[in-house]
């Protein structure tokens, strides 16, 4: 799980303390985090991130608004190479990821995390 919390921080550019991350994502309340309610607390934090970071307000950000501040929202999001990231591309990024560590982390493919998969995987950084 440190894996990805350090994931958001660097994709998000937003620090999440798990405990904070774990309350906010599981809004059912079932003790597992599904695909959606992953995303969900995800888009929450980058939509902020991204609006901050979108300096002139367009909708857009360009890496010179980015350029040489805390916030860092990855490169790789910029996904037709333009110098420009949309609202659209940083969210297919964002689910890219999220997809990805639901993949690694989901040892018994139920499309979700229980606890005792994220505990695991904290215990194996």
């Amino acid at each position: 799980m440190k894996t990805m919390i350090k994931m958001l921080t660097v994709v998000l550019g937003v620090s999440v303390g798990f405990g904070a991350f774990a309350k906010a994502t599981d809004t059912n309340k079932d003790g597992s985090f599904s695909r959606e309610e992953m995303l969900a607390a995800t888009y929450d934090k980058a939509e902020k991130t991204f609006k901050k970071a979108d300096a002139n307000g367009d909708g857009r950000v360009t890496m010179d608004e980015i350029a040489g501040k805390k916030l860092t929202v990855a490169k790789a999001a910029d996904m037709n190479k333009d110098g420009v990231i949309t609202w659209d591309e940083y969210k297919a990024h964002v689910t890219k990821n999220v997809d990805k560590r639901l993949v690694k982390l989901d040892a018994n493919h139920d499309g979700a995390l229980s606890k005792e998969e994220r505990s695991r995987k904290k215990k194996s950084m």
